[in-house]
């Protein structure tokens, strides 16, 4: 399984999207605690909306990258700056639990799904609230980049950028999430 990541993609900023990739070791489910490793001195959280792959594929053309999905759920990723070893700076979002996920919602319940309300908390304070309709470049397009360069599995995750401003974790943090209203990611930050 592979953990694609992109940066930017909302908001106003008329920027091109970059990818990241992070392993499976990354992914920490929600109603586990994240505790904050030693190895930097500043780990900042970026909301974000992932989306589960569901099908191979390779190369996929836009028109057809709707059906290569089937799950979202509200997410953070989680960047470590001022490492104390500068060869691993590429590890930087790569450590384990770099990716804080939610519980998955399957899209077979909404009409619209583009346009489901994500919203995400920090300590009770709202610091996202997207939907998948409001990326500067569509689910699709990410999708079928992604795929010229890397077969798509499932059971892979696609982070389709930062829903949010980052901001610095501490000890105590809690984060959650809901979609549609229902509680899907609640992740409390410890030492």
């Amino acid at each position: 399984m592979k953990v694609i990541g992109f940066t930017g993609n909302y908001g106003k900023e008329d920027s091109l999207p970059q990818a990241y990739l992070m392993t499976d070791s990354c992914i920490l489910y929600t109603g586990r605690p994240f505790f904050v490793p030693d190895f930097a001195q500043t780990f900042l959280a970026t909301p974000a909306i992932v989306v589960r792959m569901n099908r191979l594929g390779k190369c996929v053309a836009p028109k057809f990258a709707h059906r290569y999905w089937d799950a979202f759920t509200a997410a953070f990723t989680v960047r470590a700056c001022h490492s104390d070893d500068n060869r691993l700076t590429g590890l930087d979002r790569a450590f384990d639990g770099a990716a804080i996920v939610g519980e998955w919602v399957t899209v077979d319940g909404f009409q619209d799904v583009a346009h489901v309300p994500v919203e995400i908390s920090v300590n009770g304070l709202e610091v996202a609230n997207r939907c998948l309709a409001d990326m500067q470049h569509p689910l699709e397009e990410l999708i079928a980049a992604t795929s010229t360069r890397c077969s798509i599995k499932m059971g892979d995750m696609l982070f389709t950028g930062d829903a949010g401003d980052a901001l610095a974790m501490k000890p105590g943090d809690h984060l959650t999430a809901t979609i549609n209203g229902n509680q899907v990611l609640d992740v409390k930050v410890r030492m």
